[in-house]
């Protein structure tokens, strides 16, 4: 076990010279979302929005600040890796995913204003369990130390997409190397940290980015732009993933679910809202219903730039017999540019990647004609539920490759 030096500062501060400066700041569950302000404008204990994301304002100084998103942003394995391996935070899934797939959902002119943050990496003061070397990280989760100084209102993440009293990782090993620390389970309202952990290969851990902002010499970007050379970089690392990767497109991560003539099917990887089928509880088909008007509408316009539209294709969709396990009537077929996976569809992939840690709409009809399908856990439910009732959704969208990259 190596020798720690001792916890210079907080938060992995040091990269932008921060003091931590604690207060009961955020909204409980049972609160309405606390109104976001300005980045020039915010104090500690603010919320401000940056990717498109809402973000605690955790420590501030006259070049920037620390930032942790306000909610999970996915829910994945701290190490896919399994108990057998061990691992600490340098080597984890979640970091690598963290510091590659979810950094480049950040534009260039956003990328800039990110600082890389050394990140002191302390043993587990109750067990002993080394914690690995010191990393440097665009995108990190906080340490139990650094946990440990948060109001207990900002621990608790509230809802992620209707589940409350979320647990969420830390990057601090637990009991032993197959094990890391996280904060709350259950309905534990004071996000408390345990230190024990949870194996590190469990699925359902939530993760809450952190992140050292400056923005001291330069100007915040307030709407998404990415240059012809950040698009490119895109669609080539679409065109040199296979099924079954994940790769960064548009403000998301996505599994490539099917590559066909130059064609890549993306689903996202995890839910982008928890909305309704449809608004009203009425029969309803696809065609019609009011979830396919906000995805190919706010959805597509919001979460895209110009050149990220063009290569997103519009596709004749249609339904198979087995879309319908109760007769109901799938509706016409439709053309459109973001889409449900129907239930035929869902089965094309492999458990894993069905599985996100919440239901999710299907297209396709129930058992009467005011539901639709979703899945839950790894199946879906064929009896379906009322259309008006909140589910996760996953988009799905097809980009087409040039034919000079592939």
């Amino acid at each position: 076990m190596k020798i720690k030096k001792a916890m210079v500062s907080a938060l992995g501060a040091a990269a932008l010279g921060l003091t931590l400066f604690i207060s009961g700041c955020g909204a409980s569950h049972n609160e309405s979302p606390k109104e976001a302000v300005g980045l020039s404008d915010a104090s500690v204990g603010d919320i401000v929005v940056f990717g498109d994301i809402r973000w605690y304002v955790i420590a501030k100084t006259e070049t920037g600040y620390t930032l942790l998103s306000e909610k999970p942003v996915i829910k994945m394995a701290f190490n896919e890796a399994g108990y057998d391996t061990t691992g600490t935070w340098e080597d984890s899934t979640v970091r690598t995913w963290l510091n590659e797939k979810f950094y480049n959902t950040f534009t260039e002119d956003e990328k800039a204003l990110i600082a890389k943050t050394h990140n002191i990496n302390p043993d587990n003061s109750e067990y002993g369990t080394d914690a690995g070397n010191d990393t440097d990280d665009h995108i990190f989760l906080l340490s139990v130390d650094e946990a440990n100084a948060l109001d207990k209102k900002v621990r608790h993440c509230g809802y992620w997409y209707g589940m409350n009293h979320q647990w969420w990782w830390l990057r601090s090993p637990g009991v032993n190397t197959h094990y890391t620390a996280y904060v709350g389970k259950g309905n534990d309202s004071d996000a408390k940290i345990d230190t024990t952990g949870d194996i590190a290969s469990n699925e359902y851990g939530a993760v809450r980015p952190a992140l050292n902002l400056r923005f001291a010499d330069n100007t915040v970007p307030t709407a998404m732009n990415r240059t012809d050379s950040e698009e490119k970089a895109e669609l080539v690392e679409i065109s040199d993933s296979q099924v079954g990767d994940v790769v960064a497109f548009g403000r998301y991560t996505w599994y490539v679910t099917d590559k066909t003539d130059g064609i890549c099917t993306l689903l996202c990887q995890g839910p982008v809202a928890e909305k309704a089928y449809n608004e009203n509880k009425t029969d309803i088909t696809w065609e019609n219903c009011s979830l396919r008007r906000w995805l190919n509408g706010d959805f597509y316009n919001s979460r895209f730039t110009d050149g990220e539209k063009t290569s997103i294709i519009t596709t004749h969709y249609t339904f198979t017999d087995a879309d319908s396990s109760y007769e109901m009537d799938c509706g016409n077929d439709t053309d459109d540019k973001v889409y449900l996976f129907s239930y035929s569809e869902s089965n094309s992939v492999s458990d894993d990647i069905r599985e996100c840690g919440l239901d999710w709409w299907l297209r396709s009809p129930g058992d009467d004609q005011d539901q639709a399908v979703f899945i839950i856990g790894r199946s879906a439910n064929l009896m379906g539920t009322d259309v008006d009732q909140s589910r996760g959704v996953r988009p799905v969208i097809r980009v087409r490759v040039p034919n000079y990259l592939y």
